[in-house]
């Protein structure tokens, strides 16, 4: 991935493999199928544990949205979904948004899990 503030590329390793069901999504006109999340805490959590992936990369914690939207995109999870969870955690006061497209924890990373 390419970070969008300094330009630097980076390996970012997400493990989905906690996220996923055996169960197959509905059927898609490609030859594999998507693998889908259940559950909206699942989906929440899935969320947030990519974007504080992402936060860590960075030292402005600052996490591109399309970023969290191709993670999301791997496990079954639209881009209504994602915006629809950062939405309710801006609502929440958990994130923010620091400019268009961007969002970042209020909290630095390591402390909004307590």
């Amino acid at each position: 991935m390419k970070c969008p503030l300094c330009g630097r590329t980076f390996d970012l390793e997400v493990d989905v493999t906690t996220y996923l069901t055996a169960e197959p999504a509905m059927p898609q006109p490609r030859s594999h199928t998507a693998l889908i999340l259940r559950g909206h805490e699942a989906k929440v959590d899935f969320v947030l544990r990519a974007m504080r992936a992402l936060a860590s990369k960075d030292p402005s914690g600052i996490v591109e949205v399309d970023e969290i939207v191709e993670i999301a995109e791997k496990v079954g999870l639209s881009r209504d979904d994602v915006e629809e969870i950062l939405s309710a955690e801006k609502g929440a006061g958990r994130i923010y948004e620091p400019k268009q497209g961007f969002v970042s924890f209020t909290a630095p990373p390591e402390r909004s899990r307590a």
